[in-house]
């Protein structure tokens, strides 16, 4: 599984990236939107998470809906905020709630997956959040 990371946070992008990486992803990271869509053009990514507040006003949700209308990739977006708008379901799988564990991350990982694949979804951490009628809609 190739899965495109973009977090502005340096530290928390390394801590995702390592976690990733221990589980056996293929993990591909970037700062920003720029970055990410540039990523995008020259690699097939099966997911990307993505922090929805970038720095310099970029956002994540934005950075979704394009990742998947140019390159069919999918997005699991990763957040410390509250309330999020309810169209969301619309241009990406899920949410992941931050804080999280790195057993949370890729349990939340495990869990997209297999909805991509059309398997039994496992159990995710109980921050995660998934639009399933997105999945298999968006999967047909």
């Amino acid at each position: 599984m190739q899965i495109l990371v973009v977090e502005d946070e340096a530290l928390v992008a390394q801590d995702i990236e390592a976690t990733l990486r221990s589980a056996g992803v293929e993990v591909y990271a970037a700062a920003g939107t720029d970055e990410a869509l540039s990523l995008a053009e020259r690699t097939e990514f099966d997911l990307a998470l993505l922090d929805v507040r970038l720095g310099y006003g970029e956002s994540g949700l934005m950075l979704a809906e394009m990742l998947l209308d140019r390159h069919a990739v999918p997005s699991l977006l990763l957040t410390g905020m509250g309330e999020l708008p309810d169209h969301i379901g619309a241009f990406a799988l899920g949410v992941l709630a931050k804080p999280f564990t790195p057993g949370d991350l890729v349990s939340a990982v495990q869990a997209v997956r297999a909805a991509l694949t059309g398997g039994p979804v496992p159990a995710g951490p109980a921050g995660l959040t998934l639009f399933t009628e997105r999945v298999t809609a968006g999967r047909g």
